[in-house]
């Protein structure tokens, strides 16, 4: 029996998926100052500028030269923008369907999107990894909760 007992833990620790904690240290880092930003009416003015403050770290407008002269936009760690992206949308839904309120999809997505500027410079090759793993956006907003600032 106790065998048995045993046995039934070690697999069930095996076969569960262990939650990492991911810690980061809180380096000073300055947020971009936003002087003109698209307004999204469904997300509210203060998401908005959130969003393009995010969008202005993570983007970089790359001059592709000659013969074109056309501007390129590279997009940096592209597996956290467009699991930030994943959750505008998921957001805007939940906030046209009245799901959510209005507060509740700021307090969150701020915390998400200033988590994400402040390991912008920081080693998240793991927490890249299992976002590109995720499959909806609960999997990506676990994954944000699990990530400590110090």
């Amino acid at each position: 029996m106790k065998f048995t007992v045993c046995l039934c833990c070690i697999l069930i620790a095996v076969s569960s998926k262990a939650q990492e904690i991911y810690q980061f240290k809180q380096i000073a880092c300055n947020f971009p100052e936003v002087k003109e930003c698209t307004y999204d009416k469904l997300l509210g003015e203060i998401l908005s500028v959130k969003l393009e403050q995010f969008r202005q770290v993570y983007t970089k407008k790359v001059n592709l030269g000659p013969p074109s002269y056309t501007a390129s936009l590279e997009i940096r760690k592209p597996d956290l923008y467009y699991s930030i992206e994943k959750l505008t949308h998921h957001f805007r839904k939940c906030k046209k369907k009245e799901i959510l309120s209005q507060e509740k999809i700021e307090k969150d997505m701020v915390d998400i999107i200033n988590k994400s500027i402040v390991i912008f410079n920081q080693e998240t090759d793991s927490i890249e990894e299992e976002l590109r793993q995720a499959n909806n956006s609960e999997e990506i907003i676990g994954v944000f909760d699990r990530i400590v600032i110090q």
